[in-house]
Protein backbone atom coordinates (compact mmCIF):
# COMPACT_ATOMS: atom_id res chain seq x y z
CA UNK A 1 0.00 0.00 0.00
CA UNK A 2 1.84 3.30 -1.27
CA UNK A 3 2.32 5.98 1.64
CA UNK A 4 -0.17 8.35 0.66
CA UNK A 5 -3.02 5.98 0.58
CA UNK A 6 -2.69 4.62 3.77
CA UNK A 7 -1.99 8.38 5.63
CA UNK A 8 -5.21 9.48 3.87
CA UNK A 9 -7.09 6.11 4.94
CA UNK A 10 -6.11 6.86 8.40
CA UNK A 11 -6.30 10.83 8.65
CA UNK A 12 -9.89 10.02 6.75
CA UNK A 13 -11.26 7.77 9.51
CA UNK A 14 -10.00 9.50 12.48
CA UNK A 15 -11.90 12.74 11.09
CA UNK A 16 -14.97 11.18 10.26
CA UNK A 17 -15.37 9.37 13.47
CA UNK A 18 -13.84 12.50 15.46
CA UNK A 19 -11.86 9.59 17.39
CA UNK A 20 -7.44 9.89 17.45
CA UNK A 21 -5.32 8.80 15.08
CA UNK A 22 -3.32 6.28 17.39
CA UNK A 23 -6.72 5.10 18.12
CA UNK A 24 -7.18 4.39 14.56
CA UNK A 25 -3.46 2.39 14.35
CA UNK A 26 -4.27 -0.03 17.10
CA UNK A 27 -7.72 -1.12 15.21
CA UNK A 28 -5.80 -1.44 12.02
CA UNK A 29 -3.05 -3.63 13.85
CA UNK A 30 -5.89 -5.46 15.48
CA UNK A 31 -7.87 -6.41 11.98
CA UNK A 32 -4.43 -7.52 10.26
CA UNK A 33 -3.89 -9.47 12.79
CA UNK A 34 -7.42 -10.95 12.22
CA UNK A 35 -6.41 -11.51 8.92
CA UNK A 36 -3.30 -13.22 9.37
CA UNK A 37 -4.45 -16.00 11.92
CA UNK A 38 -7.12 -16.32 9.17
CA UNK A 39 -4.91 -17.04 6.48
CA UNK A 40 -2.41 -19.46 8.45
CA UNK A 41 -3.13 -22.05 10.93
CA UNK A 42 -1.44 -20.05 13.99
CA UNK A 43 -3.63 -20.16 17.19
CA UNK A 44 -5.94 -17.95 18.68
CA UNK A 45 -3.64 -17.82 22.06
CA UNK A 46 -0.30 -16.91 20.30
CA UNK A 47 0.52 -13.60 20.35
CA UNK A 48 0.78 -11.80 16.79
CA UNK A 49 2.68 -8.39 16.40
CA UNK A 50 1.87 -5.82 13.97
CA UNK A 51 3.73 -3.26 12.70
CA UNK A 52 2.53 -0.04 10.27
CA UNK A 53 5.20 1.98 8.75
CA UNK A 54 3.12 5.18 7.66
CA UNK A 55 6.24 6.71 6.31
CA UNK A 56 6.30 3.92 3.39
CA UNK A 57 2.63 2.13 4.08
CA UNK A 58 4.51 -1.03 4.86
CA UNK A 59 2.97 -3.94 6.81
CA UNK A 60 5.16 -6.24 8.90
CA UNK A 61 4.03 -9.53 10.78
CA UNK A 62 6.13 -11.06 13.52
CA UNK A 63 5.57 -13.54 15.68
CA UNK A 64 6.78 -14.94 19.39
CA UNK A 65 8.97 -18.38 19.15
CA UNK A 66 11.08 -20.15 21.69
CA UNK A 67 14.69 -21.11 20.85
CA UNK A 68 15.06 -24.89 20.98
CA UNK A 69 18.04 -27.55 20.08
CA UNK A 70 15.25 -29.78 18.11
CA UNK A 71 12.40 -28.17 16.34
CA UNK A 72 8.66 -29.99 17.25
CA UNK A 73 6.15 -27.12 16.51
CA UNK A 74 6.96 -24.74 14.01
CA UNK A 75 4.60 -22.44 14.65
CA UNK A 76 5.67 -21.79 18.17
CA UNK A 77 9.51 -23.24 18.48
CA UNK A 78 12.33 -22.28 15.56
CA UNK A 79 15.98 -24.18 15.79
CA UNK A 80 19.17 -22.01 17.30
CA UNK A 81 20.63 -21.72 14.02
CA UNK A 82 17.88 -20.00 12.82
CA UNK A 83 17.44 -17.63 15.34
CA UNK A 84 21.38 -16.70 15.62
CA UNK A 85 20.79 -15.38 12.12
CA UNK A 86 18.19 -12.77 13.61
CA UNK A 87 20.08 -11.87 16.69
CA UNK A 88 23.53 -13.65 17.30
CA UNK A 89 23.43 -13.66 20.76
CA UNK A 90 20.51 -15.24 21.37
CA UNK A 91 20.43 -18.64 23.50
CA UNK A 92 18.40 -21.62 23.72
CA UNK A 93 15.70 -20.92 25.92
CA UNK A 94 14.71 -17.59 25.12
CA UNK A 95 11.93 -15.99 23.20
CA UNK A 96 12.27 -14.24 20.13
CA UNK A 97 10.35 -12.21 17.28
CA UNK A 98 10.32 -13.29 14.09
CA UNK A 99 9.25 -11.69 10.76
CA UNK A 100 6.60 -14.17 9.10
CA UNK A 101 4.92 -11.24 6.72
CA UNK A 102 3.33 -13.68 3.65
CA UNK A 103 4.66 -12.67 0.62
CA UNK A 104 1.88 -10.15 -1.43
CA UNK A 105 -0.02 -9.64 2.05
CA UNK A 106 -1.45 -6.16 0.94
CA UNK A 107 -3.06 -8.15 -2.60
CA UNK A 108 -4.26 -10.99 -0.12
CA UNK A 109 -5.74 -8.24 2.71
CA UNK A 110 -8.63 -7.09 -0.11
CA UNK A 111 -9.13 -11.29 -0.91
CA UNK A 112 -9.93 -11.62 2.74
CA UNK A 113 -13.27 -8.78 3.01
CA UNK A 114 -10.75 -6.84 5.67
CA UNK A 115 -12.78 -3.64 5.07
CA UNK A 116 -15.86 -5.01 7.50
CA UNK A 117 -13.13 -6.34 10.35
CA UNK A 118 -11.82 -2.58 10.10
CA UNK A 119 -15.19 -1.02 10.07
CA UNK A 120 -16.47 -3.05 13.13
CA UNK A 121 -13.18 -3.02 15.07
CA UNK A 122 -13.94 0.83 14.62
CA UNK A 123 -17.40 1.06 15.75
CA UNK A 124 -16.44 -1.09 18.79
CA UNK A 125 -13.69 1.71 19.55
CA UNK A 126 -15.86 4.38 19.24
CA UNK A 127 -18.07 3.10 21.37
CA UNK A 128 -15.78 2.48 24.02
CA UNK A 129 -14.24 5.89 23.72
CA UNK A 130 -17.30 7.45 24.03
CA UNK A 131 -18.52 5.32 26.45
CA UNK A 132 -15.21 7.02 28.81
CA UNK A 133 -15.42 10.27 27.38
CA UNK A 134 -18.88 10.88 28.99
CA UNK A 135 -18.15 8.72 32.10
CA UNK A 136 -15.91 11.53 32.74
CA UNK A 137 -18.61 14.33 32.14
CA UNK A 138 -21.06 12.66 34.56
CA UNK A 139 -22.70 15.10 36.91
CA UNK A 140 -21.83 18.40 34.13
CA UNK A 141 -23.57 19.90 31.80
CA UNK A 142 -23.97 19.50 28.41
CA UNK A 143 -25.17 20.99 25.14
CA UNK A 144 -27.26 19.18 22.63
CA UNK A 145 -30.30 19.28 20.39
CA UNK A 146 -33.69 17.98 20.69
CA UNK A 147 -34.06 15.35 17.75
CA UNK A 148 -37.77 14.36 18.54
CA UNK A 149 -40.26 14.64 21.61
CA UNK A 150 -42.38 11.56 22.49
CA UNK A 151 -44.92 11.33 25.35
CA UNK A 152 -42.08 9.09 27.08
CA UNK A 153 -39.73 12.28 26.90
CA UNK A 154 -37.12 13.42 24.58
CA UNK A 155 -34.13 12.22 22.36
CA UNK A 156 -31.13 14.86 22.38
CA UNK A 157 -28.23 14.56 20.70
CA UNK A 158 -25.01 15.27 21.84
CA UNK A 159 -21.41 15.67 20.91
CA UNK A 160 -22.51 17.09 17.33
CA UNK A 161 -24.54 13.84 16.92
CA UNK A 162 -22.38 11.67 17.44
CA UNK A 163 -24.59 9.87 20.87
CA UNK A 164 -27.56 9.82 21.34
CA UNK A 165 -29.28 11.37 25.17
CA UNK A 166 -32.34 10.38 26.79
CA UNK A 167 -34.40 13.28 28.45
CA UNK A 168 -37.58 10.94 30.51
CA UNK A 169 -40.34 12.66 30.85
CA UNK A 170 -40.01 12.58 35.03
CA UNK A 171 -37.04 14.67 34.22
CA UNK A 172 -38.73 17.56 32.27
CA UNK A 173 -39.37 20.40 33.79
CA UNK A 174 -43.55 20.75 34.56
CA UNK A 175 -45.02 22.91 31.92
CA UNK A 176 -41.58 23.14 29.39
CA UNK A 177 -42.15 22.38 26.04
CA UNK A 178 -39.52 21.28 23.81
CA UNK A 179 -39.60 21.42 20.47
CA UNK A 180 -37.19 19.33 17.30
CA UNK A 181 -33.94 20.97 16.59
CA UNK A 182 -34.06 23.45 19.75
CA UNK A 183 -30.64 23.75 21.16
CA UNK A 184 -30.54 23.17 25.24
CA UNK A 185 -28.61 22.14 28.06
CA UNK A 186 -28.85 19.65 30.63
CA UNK A 187 -27.51 17.75 33.40
CA UNK A 188 -26.05 14.54 32.67
CA UNK A 189 -27.24 12.26 35.32
CA UNK A 190 -26.56 8.52 34.50
CA UNK A 191 -24.16 6.46 31.84
CA UNK A 192 -24.44 3.27 31.15
CA UNK A 193 -23.00 0.63 29.52
CA UNK A 194 -24.74 -1.24 27.21
CA UNK A 195 -23.93 -3.09 23.62
CA UNK A 196 -25.26 -0.34 21.53
CA UNK A 197 -23.02 1.28 22.66
CA UNK A 198 -23.37 4.00 26.15
CA UNK A 199 -26.86 5.11 27.27
CA UNK A 200 -26.65 8.90 28.19
CA UNK A 201 -29.44 9.55 30.80
CA UNK A 202 -30.15 13.55 31.29
CA UNK A 203 -32.40 15.72 33.49
CA UNK A 204 -33.25 19.12 34.01
CA UNK A 205 -35.07 18.97 37.64
CA UNK A 206 -32.06 17.88 39.28
CA UNK A 207 -30.60 20.59 41.78
CA UNK A 208 -27.36 20.23 40.60
CA UNK A 209 -28.37 21.77 37.63
CA UNK A 210 -28.53 25.01 39.36
CA UNK A 211 -24.98 24.44 40.88
CA UNK A 212 -23.37 23.99 37.38
CA UNK A 213 -25.06 26.91 35.77
CA UNK A 214 -23.93 29.07 38.74
CA UNK A 215 -20.63 27.74 38.12
CA UNK A 216 -21.24 29.01 34.67
CA UNK A 217 -22.44 32.18 35.07
CA UNK A 218 -21.02 33.49 38.49
CA UNK A 219 -17.11 33.78 38.10
CA UNK A 220 -16.67 34.00 41.77
CA UNK A 221 -18.55 30.44 42.11
CA UNK A 222 -16.02 28.87 39.40
CA UNK A 223 -13.14 30.51 41.20
CA UNK A 224 -14.35 29.56 45.18
CA UNK A 225 -14.83 33.19 46.41
CA UNK A 226 -18.59 32.16 46.48
CA UNK A 227 -19.45 28.73 48.39
CA UNK A 228 -22.92 27.45 47.37
CA UNK A 229 -23.70 25.75 50.86
CA UNK A 230 -27.53 24.40 50.15
CA UNK A 231 -30.04 24.11 47.20
CA UNK A 232 -33.46 23.45 47.44
CA UNK A 233 -35.77 23.16 44.03
CA UNK A 234 -39.39 22.48 43.01
CA UNK A 235 -38.54 22.22 39.73
CA UNK A 236 -40.64 24.96 37.38
CA UNK A 237 -41.57 26.66 40.29
CA UNK A 238 -38.81 28.17 42.95
CA UNK A 239 -35.62 27.17 44.00
CA UNK A 240 -33.59 28.95 46.77
CA UNK A 241 -29.84 28.69 47.08
CA UNK A 242 -27.60 29.12 50.28
CA UNK A 243 -24.47 31.13 48.93
CA UNK A 244 -21.58 32.11 51.69
CA UNK A 245 -18.55 34.36 50.69
CA UNK A 246 -14.81 32.45 51.49
CA UNK A 247 -13.00 35.12 52.01
CA UNK A 248 -14.05 38.71 53.93
CA UNK A 249 -15.39 42.25 51.82
CA UNK A 250 -17.39 39.48 49.38
CA UNK A 251 -21.20 40.02 48.83
CA UNK A 252 -21.95 36.73 48.11
CA UNK A 253 -25.76 37.26 47.40
CA UNK A 254 -24.60 40.53 44.89
CA UNK A 255 -22.06 38.25 43.23
CA UNK A 256 -25.07 35.32 42.10
CA UNK A 257 -27.26 38.13 41.32
CA UNK A 258 -24.89 40.58 39.08
CA UNK A 259 -25.14 44.00 38.24
CA UNK A 260 -28.91 44.52 37.76
CA UNK A 261 -29.72 41.14 37.88
CA UNK A 262 -28.13 40.53 34.90
CA UNK A 263 -26.75 37.02 35.79
CA UNK A 264 -29.85 35.47 37.35
CA UNK A 265 -32.13 36.57 34.51
CA UNK A 266 -29.65 34.40 32.03
CA UNK A 267 -30.75 31.49 34.28
CA UNK A 268 -34.73 32.12 34.64
CA UNK A 269 -34.43 32.21 30.83
CA UNK A 270 -32.76 29.12 31.13
CA UNK A 271 -34.64 27.45 33.44
CA UNK A 272 -38.02 28.43 31.86
CA UNK A 273 -38.95 31.51 34.02
CA UNK A 274 -38.30 29.20 37.28
CA UNK A 275 -37.61 31.94 40.08
CA UNK A 276 -34.47 31.95 41.90
CA UNK A 277 -34.04 32.92 45.09
CA UNK A 278 -30.47 33.85 46.26
CA UNK A 279 -30.14 33.69 50.35
CA UNK A 280 -26.68 34.82 52.43
CA UNK A 281 -26.09 31.75 54.40
CA UNK A 282 -25.67 31.60 58.40
CA UNK A 283 -24.22 29.38 60.82
CA UNK A 284 -26.75 30.32 63.63
CA UNK A 285 -29.68 28.20 62.49
CA UNK A 286 -32.07 30.29 63.89
CA UNK A 287 -30.82 33.50 61.62
CA UNK A 288 -30.41 30.85 58.83
CA UNK A 289 -34.20 29.77 59.26
CA UNK A 290 -35.19 33.67 59.58
CA UNK A 291 -33.56 34.16 55.63
CA UNK A 292 -34.96 31.21 53.82
CA UNK A 293 -38.27 32.25 54.94
CA UNK A 294 -37.54 35.55 52.70
CA UNK A 295 -39.50 37.85 51.54
CA UNK A 296 -41.67 36.99 54.55
CA UNK A 297 -40.39 39.34 57.60
CA UNK A 298 -39.99 36.85 60.67
CA UNK A 299 -39.99 38.14 64.40
CA UNK A 300 -38.90 35.06 66.19
CA UNK A 301 -37.50 31.59 65.99
CA UNK A 302 -37.49 29.21 68.42
CA UNK A 303 -35.52 25.90 68.25
CA UNK A 304 -36.68 22.87 70.27
CA UNK A 305 -33.98 20.19 69.29
CA UNK A 306 -34.75 16.70 70.94
CA UNK A 307 -32.12 14.51 68.33
CA UNK A 308 -30.58 14.99 65.09
CA UNK A 309 -33.81 13.75 63.15
CA UNK A 310 -36.41 15.70 65.80
CA UNK A 311 -35.53 19.48 64.94
CA UNK A 312 -38.34 21.85 65.01
CA UNK A 313 -38.12 25.80 64.96
CA UNK A 314 -41.53 26.95 65.86
CA UNK A 315 -40.89 30.33 63.46
CA UNK A 316 -43.10 33.67 64.73
CA UNK A 317 -44.39 36.14 62.10
CA UNK A 318 -46.79 39.09 62.29
CA UNK A 319 -50.55 37.87 60.59
CA UNK A 320 -49.81 39.78 58.04
CA UNK A 321 -47.11 37.56 56.73
CA UNK A 322 -48.56 34.40 57.76
CA UNK A 323 -49.64 33.22 54.11
CA UNK A 324 -46.24 34.99 52.83
CA UNK A 325 -44.39 33.26 54.73
CA UNK A 326 -46.02 29.74 54.13
CA UNK A 327 -46.48 30.38 50.65
CA UNK A 328 -48.83 29.37 47.76
CA UNK A 329 -49.78 25.36 49.01
CA UNK A 330 -46.97 25.87 51.69
CA UNK A 331 -44.15 25.84 48.85
CA UNK A 332 -42.13 28.48 50.85
CA UNK A 333 -41.99 26.71 54.27
CA UNK A 334 -41.54 23.41 52.03
CA UNK A 335 -37.99 24.85 50.55
CA UNK A 336 -37.30 26.30 53.70
CA UNK A 337 -37.35 23.54 55.65
CA UNK A 338 -35.48 21.84 52.84
CA UNK A 339 -32.23 24.07 52.61
CA UNK A 340 -32.01 24.54 56.44
CA UNK A 341 -32.48 20.60 57.21
CA UNK A 342 -35.30 21.76 60.21
CA UNK A 343 -38.44 20.97 60.21
CA UNK A 344 -40.43 24.20 60.57
CA UNK A 345 -43.95 25.60 62.42
CA UNK A 346 -44.90 28.87 61.52
CA UNK A 347 -47.35 30.34 63.71
CA UNK A 348 -49.00 34.25 63.83
CA UNK A 349 -47.82 36.60 66.33
CA UNK A 350 -51.41 35.86 67.89
CA UNK A 351 -51.14 32.28 68.04
CA UNK A 352 -47.77 32.58 69.53
CA UNK A 353 -49.24 34.95 72.53
CA UNK A 354 -52.08 32.44 72.58
CA UNK A 355 -49.64 29.78 73.46
CA UNK A 356 -46.96 31.29 76.32
CA UNK A 357 -48.75 33.37 77.42
CA UNK A 358 -50.39 30.85 79.60
CA UNK A 359 -47.48 29.07 80.25
CA UNK A 360 -45.83 32.20 81.56
CA UNK A 361 -48.26 32.45 84.13
CA UNK A 362 -46.52 29.79 86.53
CA UNK A 363 -43.79 31.84 89.25
CA UNK A 364 -41.18 29.91 88.48
CA UNK A 365 -41.33 30.83 84.62
CA UNK A 366 -41.84 34.51 85.29
CA UNK A 367 -38.88 34.84 88.25
CA UNK A 368 -36.77 33.44 85.15
CA UNK A 369 -37.41 35.65 82.69
CA UNK A 370 -36.48 38.87 84.87
CA UNK A 371 -37.84 42.15 83.80
CA UNK A 372 -39.62 41.18 80.80
CA UNK A 373 -42.36 39.80 83.14
CA UNK A 374 -43.68 43.59 83.19
CA UNK A 375 -44.36 42.70 79.68
CA UNK A 376 -47.01 40.44 80.37
CA UNK A 377 -49.87 42.75 81.12
CA UNK A 378 -49.11 44.82 77.96
CA UNK A 379 -49.30 41.33 75.88
CA UNK A 380 -52.30 40.36 77.57
CA UNK A 381 -54.39 43.52 76.22
CA UNK A 382 -52.73 43.71 73.41
CA UNK A 383 -53.89 40.42 72.45
CA UNK A 384 -57.38 41.05 73.54
CA UNK A 385 -57.71 44.02 71.72
CA UNK A 386 -56.40 42.18 68.45
CA UNK A 387 -58.94 39.00 68.79
CA UNK A 388 -61.60 41.60 69.23
CA UNK A 389 -60.87 43.79 66.33
CA UNK A 390 -59.56 41.17 63.20
CA UNK A 391 -57.72 42.79 60.60
CA UNK A 392 -56.26 45.14 62.98
CA UNK A 393 -52.06 45.77 62.50
CA UNK A 394 -49.64 45.85 64.93
CA UNK A 395 -47.96 48.75 65.68
CA UNK A 396 -43.88 48.55 65.87
CA UNK A 397 -43.64 49.40 69.46
CA UNK A 398 -46.12 46.13 69.71
CA UNK A 399 -44.46 43.96 67.48
CA UNK A 400 -41.12 45.31 69.79
CA UNK A 401 -42.60 44.37 72.82
CA UNK A 402 -44.09 40.94 71.30
CA UNK A 403 -40.34 40.27 70.27
CA UNK A 404 -39.13 40.67 73.66
CA UNK A 405 -41.32 38.82 75.54
CA UNK A 406 -41.79 35.98 73.25
CA UNK A 407 -37.97 35.67 73.43
CA UNK A 408 -37.73 35.94 77.26
CA UNK A 409 -40.29 33.36 77.63
CA UNK A 410 -38.42 31.34 75.56
CA UNK A 411 -35.48 31.48 77.28
CA UNK A 412 -36.98 30.74 80.61
CA UNK A 413 -38.72 27.82 79.57
CA UNK A 414 -35.85 26.49 77.88
CA UNK A 415 -33.68 27.12 81.04
CA UNK A 416 -35.94 25.43 83.64
CA UNK A 417 -36.09 22.12 81.03
CA UNK A 418 -32.52 21.94 80.88
CA UNK A 419 -32.80 22.03 84.63
CA UNK A 420 -35.58 19.45 85.14
CA UNK A 421 -33.48 16.84 82.27
CA UNK A 422 -30.38 17.42 84.43
CA UNK A 423 -32.02 16.63 87.56
CA UNK A 424 -33.78 13.71 85.95
CA UNK A 425 -30.29 12.44 84.14
CA UNK A 426 -28.90 12.87 87.59
CA UNK A 427 -31.58 10.89 89.87
CA UNK A 428 -31.76 7.99 87.05
CA UNK A 429 -27.68 7.63 86.88
CA UNK A 430 -27.81 7.65 90.81
CA UNK A 431 -29.93 4.88 90.56
CA UNK A 432 -28.00 2.57 88.15
CA UNK A 433 -24.93 3.17 89.15
CA UNK A 434 -25.40 3.06 92.74
CA UNK A 435 -22.89 1.17 94.52
CA UNK A 436 -24.34 -2.01 96.65
CA UNK A 437 -23.06 -1.31 100.59
CA UNK A 438 -21.58 -4.33 101.90
CA UNK A 439 -23.07 -5.46 104.97
CA UNK A 440 -20.15 -7.37 106.94
CA UNK A 441 -21.33 -9.88 109.67
CA UNK A 442 -19.95 -9.08 112.95
CA UNK A 443 -17.69 -12.39 115.04
CA UNK A 444 -19.80 -13.90 116.97
CA UNK A 445 -19.30 -12.36 120.58
CA UNK A 446 -21.29 -13.00 123.72
CA UNK A 447 -23.38 -9.95 124.37
CA UNK A 448 -26.06 -9.22 127.24
CA UNK A 449 -27.40 -5.93 125.59
CA UNK A 450 -30.57 -6.26 123.75
CA UNK A 451 -30.39 -5.94 120.02
CA UNK A 452 -31.87 -3.16 118.02
CA UNK A 453 -35.17 -3.08 116.36
CA UNK A 454 -35.15 -5.00 113.07
CA UNK A 455 -31.72 -6.02 113.19
CA UNK A 456 -29.48 -9.15 112.06
CA UNK A 457 -26.92 -9.99 114.91
CA UNK A 458 -25.15 -13.41 114.74
CA UNK A 459 -25.41 -14.26 119.31
CA UNK A 460 -23.87 -17.53 120.85
CA UNK A 461 -26.15 -19.33 122.96
CA UNK A 462 -24.36 -21.78 125.19
CA UNK A 463 -25.98 -25.62 125.12
CA UNK A 464 -27.65 -26.84 127.82
CA UNK A 465 -25.12 -28.16 130.76
CA UNK A 466 -26.08 -30.68 132.94
CA UNK A 467 -24.76 -30.34 136.87
CA UNK A 468 -22.56 -32.71 137.99
CA UNK A 469 -24.19 -34.79 141.14
CA UNK A 470 -26.42 -31.82 142.43
CA UNK A 471 -27.97 -31.93 145.84
CA UNK A 472 -31.57 -33.62 146.54
CA UNK A 473 -32.61 -30.10 147.60
CA UNK A 474 -31.42 -28.25 144.83
CA UNK A 475 -32.69 -30.43 142.06
CA UNK A 476 -35.56 -28.82 141.46
CA UNK A 477 -33.40 -25.11 141.15
CA UNK A 478 -31.66 -26.52 138.36
CA UNK A 479 -33.31 -27.77 135.32
CA UNK A 480 -32.88 -27.93 131.64
CA UNK A 481 -32.69 -24.29 129.97
CA UNK A 482 -35.72 -23.21 128.48
CA UNK A 483 -36.45 -21.61 125.32
CA UNK A 484 -37.83 -18.23 125.39
CA UNK A 485 -40.49 -19.21 123.25
CA UNK A 486 -41.86 -21.55 125.46
CA UNK A 487 -41.58 -19.28 128.11
CA UNK A 488 -44.08 -17.05 126.08
CA UNK A 489 -46.34 -19.25 125.39
CA UNK A 490 -46.89 -20.66 128.93
CA UNK A 491 -47.27 -17.24 130.09
CA UNK A 492 -49.77 -16.51 126.81
CA UNK A 493 -51.25 -19.91 128.39
CA UNK A 494 -52.17 -18.06 132.21
CA UNK A 495 -49.97 -19.79 133.88
CA UNK A 496 -47.94 -18.32 136.28
CA UNK A 497 -44.46 -16.72 136.08
CA UNK A 498 -41.26 -18.56 136.77
CA UNK A 499 -39.84 -17.70 139.75
CA UNK A 500 -36.36 -16.80 140.29
CA UNK A 501 -34.48 -19.93 140.95
CA UNK A 502 -31.72 -20.08 143.87
CA UNK A 503 -28.50 -19.69 142.97
CA UNK A 504 -27.05 -23.12 141.67
CA UNK A 505 -24.53 -24.80 143.40
CA UNK A 506 -20.81 -23.94 142.61
CA UNK A 507 -19.80 -26.33 140.10
CA UNK A 508 -16.93 -26.25 137.56
CA UNK A 509 -18.47 -25.86 134.30
CA UNK A 510 -16.91 -27.07 130.94
CA UNK A 511 -16.88 -24.44 128.98
CA UNK A 512 -19.72 -23.42 126.76
CA UNK A 513 -19.98 -24.48 123.08
CA UNK A 514 -20.83 -21.17 120.61
CA UNK A 515 -23.67 -21.84 118.40
CA UNK A 516 -23.81 -18.91 115.53
CA UNK A 517 -28.07 -17.67 115.16
CA UNK A 518 -28.79 -14.99 112.50
CA UNK A 519 -31.09 -12.36 113.32
CA UNK A 520 -31.86 -9.53 111.26
CA UNK A 521 -29.53 -6.53 111.05
CA UNK A 522 -30.45 -2.97 110.17
CA UNK A 523 -30.44 -1.55 106.58
CA UNK A 524 -28.32 1.86 106.02
CA UNK A 525 -30.80 4.70 104.95
CA UNK A 526 -31.37 6.11 102.54
CA UNK A 527 -31.52 3.90 99.91
CA UNK A 528 -32.60 -0.35 100.72
CA UNK A 529 -29.41 -2.74 99.56
CA UNK A 530 -29.03 -6.15 100.80
CA UNK A 531 -31.90 -8.38 101.03
CA UNK A 532 -34.60 -7.21 98.08
CA UNK A 533 -31.46 -7.06 95.57
CA UNK A 534 -30.38 -10.91 96.76
CA UNK A 535 -33.44 -11.62 96.08
CA UNK A 536 -33.51 -10.26 92.59
CA UNK A 537 -30.07 -11.61 91.66
CA UNK A 538 -31.32 -15.15 92.60
CA UNK A 539 -34.55 -14.98 90.69
CA UNK A 540 -32.24 -13.75 87.69
CA UNK A 541 -30.00 -16.62 88.02
CA UNK A 542 -33.14 -18.83 88.34
CA UNK A 543 -34.50 -16.83 85.15
CA UNK A 544 -31.21 -17.32 83.10
CA UNK A 545 -30.86 -21.07 84.14
CA UNK A 546 -34.38 -21.66 82.96
CA UNK A 547 -33.47 -19.91 79.51
CA UNK A 548 -30.30 -21.83 79.53
CA UNK A 549 -32.82 -25.45 79.82
CA UNK A 550 -35.20 -24.38 76.86
CA UNK A 551 -32.76 -23.48 75.06
CA UNK A 552 -31.05 -26.78 75.12
CA UNK A 553 -34.09 -28.80 75.36
CA UNK A 554 -34.96 -26.87 72.12
CA UNK A 555 -38.64 -25.89 73.23
CA UNK A 556 -38.53 -22.39 73.07
CA UNK A 557 -36.91 -19.18 72.09
CA UNK A 558 -35.89 -15.83 74.49
CA UNK A 559 -37.86 -13.21 73.55
CA UNK A 560 -36.73 -10.14 73.06
CA UNK A 561 -37.74 -7.53 75.32
CA UNK A 562 -37.03 -3.62 74.22
CA UNK A 563 -37.34 -0.90 76.91
CA UNK A 564 -37.20 2.83 75.48
CA UNK A 565 -37.37 6.24 76.81
CA UNK A 566 -39.03 9.35 74.84
CA UNK A 567 -38.29 12.36 76.62
CA UNK A 568 -41.09 15.19 75.85
CA UNK A 569 -41.43 18.78 77.66
CA UNK A 570 -41.71 17.96 81.24
CA UNK A 571 -43.15 14.14 80.84
CA UNK A 572 -41.65 10.82 80.11
CA UNK A 573 -43.31 8.30 78.34
CA UNK A 574 -42.22 4.39 78.93
CA UNK A 575 -42.92 1.82 76.21
CA UNK A 576 -42.02 -1.79 76.59
CA UNK A 577 -42.74 -4.54 74.33
CA UNK A 578 -42.83 -8.02 75.23
CA UNK A 579 -43.94 -10.96 72.83
CA UNK A 580 -45.35 -8.46 70.56
CA UNK A 581 -47.88 -7.01 72.78
CA UNK A 582 -46.92 -3.40 73.42
CA UNK A 583 -47.80 -1.50 76.63
CA UNK A 584 -47.80 2.47 77.31
CA UNK A 585 -47.96 3.39 80.69
CA UNK A 586 -46.77 6.83 82.03
CA UNK A 587 -44.13 6.94 84.93
CA UNK A 588 -44.33 9.75 86.92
Amino acid sequence: MAKSELLLAVNQIAAERNLPREVVLEVLKGAMATVFRRMTDVGSTQAVDVEIDLENGQVRIFLQKTVVETVEDPRREISLEEARRIRPDVRVGETIRVDVTPANFAQRIAAQNVRQIILQRIREAEREFLYRYFSEQEGEIVHGVVQAVTPQGATVLLAQGRAEAILPRNQMVPGERLQPHQRIRAYLAEVRQTPRGPQLILSRTHKNLIRRLLETEVPEIYNGLVEIKAIAREPGQRTKVAVAATQPNIDAVGACIGQRGMRIQSLVHELGGEKIDVIEWHPDPAIFIAKALSPARVLTVHLFEEKRSERTAQVVVPDDQLSLAIGREGLNARLAARLTGWRIDIHSLTEALEQWLPRVEDAELRERMGEAARLIPAMQEALARHKSQPGLPWSADELRDARTFLEAAYQAYMARREAERARRKAQKAARVEAPEIPVEKPEPVLSEAEPAEGATRRVALPEPVAAAEPAPSLSEAVQEPVAPEDVEVESSLGGEAPQEAPAPVEAPLPEPTLEPVEVPLPIPEPEPVGIGETEDEGDEDEEEEELRRRKKAGKGKERRRVRYEVDYEDETWLRRMRGGRVRDWLEE
